[in-house]
């Protein structure tokens, strides 16, 4: 029974070693606040909206940040920008194809609110869309 709960560890240690090399934990950690492209595309979710998406990688990013408080009946809440321009809820997230959406980017209440204005106060969800490409002009 030792033998076999010390094979056991070792064996965890070796798959575990081999997961998470100290470069992959580096990059998580740095873009914790980021989807990108890459990662829509290889989220089994790619065909469905954008919002599946979220939910499936990055699920903090639809919670309300810690520490942020409600005063009286008002309550501070998230704000979501598509493109720069203010959404009035997350259910347009819902109507959004993933195979559209470059990357997604969490932003904490301070940074939103410096970058947003105080509408943004309870932290930001940016959305940036694939830009279009540039269809040239017809042949006349």
């Amino acid at each position: 029974m030792r033998l076999f709960r010390i094979a056991f560890t070792t064996l965890v240690m070796v798959v575990t070693a081999q997961l998470f090399t100290p470069r992959e934990l580096a990059a998580q950690s740095k873009n914790r606040d980021l989807i990108t492209r890459e990662d829509i595309e290889n989220s089994a979710q790619k065909d469905a909206d954008i919002y599946s998406v979220i939910r499936a990688l990055r699920p903090k990013f639809l919670e309300m940040p810690r520490g942020v408080r409600t005063l009286g009946n008002s309550s501070v809440r998230m704000s979501l920008y598509v493109d720069g321009a203010r959404e009035s809820g997350f259910d347009a997230l819902k109507r959004i194809p993933a195979s559209s959406v470059e990357e997604v980017r969490y932003q904490d209440p301070s940074t939103a609110e410096s970058e947003h204005g105080f509408e943004a106060s309870g932290g930001a969800l940016v959305v940036k869309r694939l830009k279009a490409p540039a269809t040239p002009p017809p042949d006349l």
